[in-house]
């Protein structure tokens, strides 16, 4: 947890939030960042160092960190096309799937890390789109903490948030971030592998689970504000 603050370039005086600071600094810390998440994901394998990670709230810390670690690169973003570091990416995927000691702690870090697709929205279709994949593929390891992690309903609300064409109230601005043009066409896209990710899901649950899974399949169909996209990745809508 020590590393973290090489990740900050700047904080606030009161509270000591991050803060974005000036561009130069921090494009450094940045790039320091994954190297950081890569280091924590071989020390928390220490019984230690997990029990540390627990103790001082180390998920929610780790997403805070990381919401500012994307919103510090969307700032560096002169193309104003979404963040595209899929080191960093790369860098959660592995911090997650290192946890094998603390199974309370993986779902956490699942949970706050991963699933939040509110955290990802700065980032850019293609990384978007990556970050789907791997769930798809952890889901024939991890499939025990992503369901604990409520993983179905988290995506959805993810979905509802961020892949809509029509906007809800409490949306987050999805790809490009100059303008309101919202790819159809992507969005879809993006939905189709996040419903790839649902399907696995509970292909690999228990009998017992069906009834549960349908009925927030079913609630995200009717709270949907636009019937027509929902038929397109609903088909038997």
């Amino acid at each position: 947890m020590s590393l973290l603050p090489l990740t900050v370039s700047s904080v606030h005086k009161d509270s000591l939030e991050p803060c974005l600071g000036n561009l130069p600094l921090s494009l450094s810390t940045v790039t320091l960042a994954a190297p950081v998440f890569r280091i924590m994901s071989v020390a928390i394998q220490h019984p230690g160092n997990n029990e540390e990670l627990c103790r001082t709230q180390g998920p929610e810390i780790l997403a805070r960190i990381l919401s500012y670690l994307l919103h510090s690169l969307a700032s560096l973003d002169r193309k104003h096309d979404g963040v595209g570091e899929e080191e960093l990416v790369a860098a959660i995927v592995s911090l997650c799937q290192s946890q094998k000691i603390n199974h309370v702690l993986k779902v956490q870090l699942f949970r706050t890390l991963l699933l939040d697709l509110k955290i990802w929205s700065l980032c850019n279709y293609g990384l978007q789109k990556k970050l789907l994949s791997s769930l798809q593929d952890m889901v024939f390891t991890e499939a025990t903490a992503m369901r604990d992690a409520e993983a179905i309903q988290l995506l959805l609300d993810g979905c509802r948030r961020c892949y809509w064409m029509i906007s809800e109230k409490d949306s987050e601005t999805t790809f490009p971030l100059d303008g309101n043009t919202r790819q159809m066409g992507e969005l879809n896209a993006l939905i189709d592998e996040l419903l790839v990710i649902i399907e696995l899901l509970m292909g690999a649950a228990s009998p017992s689970l069906a009834a549960d899974d349908l009925r927030r399949l079913l609630g995200f169909i009717i709270d949907s504000p636009q019937p027509n996209q929902v038929r397109t990745v609903f088909p038997f809508n």
